[in-house]
């Protein structure tokens, strides 16, 4: 009799592998991948027509080499950009800064930290090919 009690109080296994199986394939049908650029700022124009007396809004080129630095086509040393970014002061300028694939990450971090002390808010980072 002791046996029969152990049979009664046995759990099939298959139907809760038949559940877990379901409900990975359900899990694996339904899950989206996230796209990393979603989390990126996008300045996008507003909607409408443009006016014909609208101004394109300036921009300001820094290009980073590795240990060099280059605005508007001119090589300059870290100090000397620094001193040449206190003259665009204005906090409508957009920055592109275009990195070398050679350049070094502190590098990048040195004209970013030089373009947000000079009160430049506007910052675009792109690869250089």
């Amino acid at each position: 009799m002791k046996h029969r009690k152990e049979e009664d109080l046995a759990v099939p296994m298959s139907s809760m592998i038949d559940i877990v199986f379901l409900l990975l394939i359900y899990f694996i049908i339904t899950a989206k991948d996230e796209v990393s650029e979603a989390h990126l700022a996008v300045n996008l124009p507003a909607p409408g027509r443009s006016k014909a007396g609208d101004t394109k809004p300036q921009l300001l080129e820094i290009e980073v080499y590795e240990g060099q630095y280059s605005l508007r086509g001119v090589f300059l040393s870290l100090d000397n950009l620094e001193l040449a970014l206190r003259r665009f002061r204005d906090p409508e300028l957009t920055v592109i800064v275009k990195v070398s694939v050679q350049a070094r990450a502190r590098d990048l971090v040195a004209v970013l930290d030089l373009c947000q002390g000079q009160g430049l808010n506007k910052l675009n980072v792109v690869t250089l090919r």
